[in-house]
């Protein structure tokens, strides 16, 4: 439940430590704020969350057993111990972070280049593959041109061994024979034609050869990024794995560090136990004090009854005395002129009627 500024009516921050002024609900209504909704503490814990802690620990350390000022000073403590610990280490997150990235673009950049550098090889070795299959089939084309020469030569003397048999076929021969002429014309040039064509297609072979070659240096050169890329990165992770150790170092003292304040506040329990028993006992021995002092009151009180009541027969004593002796003066002076017989006999009087009075009062004390 929200916390109420008695003065104002101000609605104020749950949190014991902090007590800001809440801002009021959106223009939509709703439920009003219990806490800071955007405030935080070392170690980016909210008001509420602080609060939370708070009872929690009171509640399993008992409501009575926490003293206020040693869970101020052990909350003070650890909220100064996390924020001294959490800069470093954000800063240390942001950090790796960055050079986690960096290393990732520059791994990525690599693996890329290295990826090219593979596509342009393989493209390299297709072109070669292509044209040495170009100049293959140049080859065999030659070896074609060579037979049909073979075979123009075979006619060309059978041509000639048939216009020796017969003149009527001289004719044809001579025609066989230009045909065969023109055919191994055709196929001279055309074995010309291939010859350069795979001279053409060996320069072309030898030119992706180098352009291979040099792209396989290349791509030993992207290797050699690559690993070196991966170096850094095994790098890293050691530095990254040795940082953790530090922060699971750091982490372990805090944890001793609570440890030994849980323990502070447990002897202070202890101790605050020991005073709640020793006031206990204190209260018990003034509790018998105080009756025997009512005791001792009670017998002063009866004694003060007796003085009080001698008091009063003192003062009637004293009051019957004072009479008499009004009574005696008042006669002596109007006795003045009177002999001395008259005055004794009448201060005998006075005096006898007084007596038995003086000796009941005399009788009772």
């Amino acid at each position: 439940m929200s916390k109420t500024d008695g003065a104002s009516d101000v609605a104020r921050c749950g949190f014991r430590r902090c007590r800001e002024p809440l801002p009021p609900p959106g223009p939509r209504g709703g439920r009003p704020y219990e806490f800071c909704p955007d405030r935080t503490w070392p170690g980016g814990k909210s008001c509420k969350q602080l609060t939370a802690a708070e009872q929690a620990l009171r509640e399993a350390l008992g409501e009575d057993a926490v003293p206020t000022a040693a869970l101020r000073e052990a909350g003070e403590a650890f909220g100064s111990a996390a924020a001294a610990v959490s800069e470093p280490l954000r800063a240390l997150s942001n950090a790796l972070d960055a050079i986690t990235a960096r290393l990732q673009q520059e791994v990525t950049a690599a693996v890329t280049r290295a990826e090219t550098a593979e596509l342009a090889v393989r493209d390299a070795e297709r072109q070669r593959d292509a044209a040495l299959a170009t100049a293959t089939e140049a080859q065999e084309a030659v070896r074609d041109a060579a037979v049909k020469v073979e075979e123009a030569e075979q006619a060309q003397a059978v041509a000639e061994t048939a216009a020796q048999e017969a003149v009527h076929a001289r004719s044809v021969a001579q025609l066989d024979q230009a045909r065969a002429e023109a055919a191994a014309a055709a196929i001279g040039e055309q074995a010309e034609k291939s010859a350069a064509d795979a001279a053409a297609q060996r320069a072309r072979a030898d030119d992706l050869a180098g352009q291979l070659s040099s792209r396989a240096e290349e791509l030993s050169a992207r290797t050699a990024e690559r690993d070196a890329a991966q170096a850094a990165l095994q790098e890293f992770q050691h530095q990254a794995k040795t940082l953790e150790r530090i922060l699971t170092t750091q982490k372990t003292e805090l944890t001793g560090e609570l440890e030994n304040i849980q323990g502070q506040l447990r002897q202070s329990e202890v101790r605050t136990q020991n005073l709640i028993a020793e006031h206990h006992t204190r209260d018990t021995e003034l509790r018998t004090r105080l009756g025997e002092a009512h005791a001792e009151l009670a017998g002063v009180g009866g004694q003060l009854e007796a003085v009080r009541t001698q008091l009063s027969e003192s003062a009637a004593r004293h009051k019957q005395l004072t009479a008499l002796l009004s009574r005696v003066r008042r006669r002596a002076l109007a006795a003045a002129a009177e002999p001395p017989t008259a005055l004794r006999d009448d201060l005998l009087t006075i005096l006898l009627d007084d007596t038995p009075a003086a000796e009941t009062s005399e009788h009772q004390d």
